[in-house]
């Protein structure tokens, strides 16, 4: 290993390189890492105390959330008659990222506006928590096999139908129709939690038929979380199920209070398998 102030000699010629070689500021980190062992032919742990200084170095010169590879989940924030992307990124290393971040198609000035109203910006960092929570808990459940095949299944395919209305939402011509994937994520991950919990087979989960309401008091009733009384009685703000057919267009704040009460529901069932709560962790914006 060399001497600190040859460290950070290194570390300024390396990243004078890297900038001429207009180098994103993503793929700096790992690629000083492997630039060092080479130099001084060394070898060394991703967390050892010189592998720890250089990737400290690179995300301490960054712009915020630059080392997040790609995005994990999208919400839709709701703003300004607008639904904004709310990417939740895919980092490595340790990163700060907040919710304007993740809103990064948003101007600074919208942002401003967001941040000047106590209403919008209480509502933007609940739903960034319940996105954060839910992306982070998903992969966790995936990768370390905590659910049963039916629940998981479930779980994955109203992950499906939650992406894909999301993305129906955040272009220029959002589709109010897609409450009605919102109205079916929101069935399949409280019926996903049913399965886990109370091993209901497919006759079982018939008998709940559709209703949203019926089906989220169930959940309360095996779970005792708080949050299934919320969906319970936010019900209402979901069309039938056969509106599928013939239903009227729904105004886009009606499909707003969707996309929140469904990422509730998927946000607190992901929190009874998972480990991920940030809500005691998270300050005020």
């Amino acid at each position: 290993m060399i001497a600190q102030q040859s460290l950070k000699n290194w570390l300024e010629s390396t990243n004078a390189r890297y900038s001429a070689e207009q180098m994103p500021y993503q793929h700096r980190p790992l690629r000083a890492l492997l630039d060092y062992s080479r130099d001084f032919g060394c070898k060394f742990a991703h967390d050892a105390p010189i592998a720890q200084s250089i990737l400290n170095w690179f995300y301490e010169r960054s712009a915020p959330g630059s080392h997040a590879i790609g995005s994990i989940f999208t919400g839709a924030f709701y703003f300004d008659a607008y639904f904004w992307p709310l990417n939740i990124p895919i980092g490595y290393g340790s990163f700060k990222i907040n919710p304007f971040d993740c809103l990064e198609s948003m101007p600074n000035v919208i942002k401003e506006n967001v941040a000047k109203s106590p209403e919008d910006s209480d509502g933007l960092l609940k739903y960034w928590v319940d996105c954060c929570d839910y992306a982070y808990g998903l992969d966790e459940i995936q990768k370390l096999n905590l659910l049963t095949p039916g629940a998981l299944s479930f779980i994955e395919n109203g992950n499906l139908e939650l992406s894909g209305a999301i993305d129906q939402l955040v272009t220029t011509k959002p589709n109010p129709k897609a409450i009605l994937s919102l109205r079916f994520a929101c069935e399949i991950f409280m019926k996903a939690l049913l399965i886990e919990k109370k091993g209901l087979d497919n006759a079982q989960l018939k008998k709940l038929s559709h209703s949203i309401k019926d089906i989220a008091k169930e959940c309360y009733t095996v779970s005792g979380v708080s949050e299934f009384k919320i969906v319970a009685d936010s019900a209402i703000i979901f069309p039938d199920v056969s509106d599928r057919y013939d239903g009227s267009s729904r105004n886009l704040c009606d499909v707003w209070s969707a996309v929140v009460i469904t990422q509730v529901a998927a946000t607190t069932v992901i929190r009874c398998f998972s480990k991920r709560d940030m809500r005691s962790q998270t300050p005020s914006l």
